[in-house]
């Protein structure tokens, strides 16, 4: 993705959170999105192809995140209630992870979606290696058994 096609991305979000055409918002939000943009364009993405999607990726990636909100607010439930269970039923553990991609922007994916899931943290890549922090044995369920795994791939990886 060059940097005037996500600054124009990054602007847009912008006026849908804000919806206001204020002068001053608008231009303060423009200015945010060109810098942004210039600075992910020109750094994040050194190390691989710059993650552009082709239409069909943008329509897996846009149900991938309504899967991925469904998600988030389903274990934000499970850890509000153990938070509020007066015995705190938590037994935190750190798994390592092993997840194999070809570009970059997968593993990002990755590593963001674990740590957006409420009772998830990833705490350090290296490699293919993900450690991760769970609240509990039952939050690493989505991790281990590959589910993220075949999520991002299918966006990310497949044409």
């Amino acid at each position: 993705m060059k940097a005037g096609q996500c600054a124009a991305l990054l602007a847009l979000f912008w006026l849908v959170l804000t919806g206001r055409l204020d002068l001053l918002p608008l231009v303060a939000g423009v200015l945010a999105a060109v810098l942004i943009a210039v600075w992910a364009t020109s750094s994040l993405w050194q190390r691989d192809d710059p993650p552009v999607l082709s239409p069909a990726q943008w329509l897996r990636f846009i149900g991938y995140t309504v899967r991925l909100v469904r998600d988030i607010v389903a274990a934000a439930i499970v850890v509000a209630e153990k938070v509020l269970d007066p015995r705190m039923p938590i037994s935190p553990v750190l798994i390592v992870h092993r997840a194999k991609f070809d570009r970059e922007v997968s593993r990002i994916a990755l590593a963001n979606s674990i740590t957006l899931t409420p009772g998830t943290l990833t705490v350090d890549i290296e490699g293919d290696e993900f450690l991760v922090h769970c609240l509990n044995e039952d939050f690493a369920a989505d991790i281990v058994d590959g589910t993220f795994d075949r999520r991002i791939r299918r966006v990310f990886e497949e044409p």
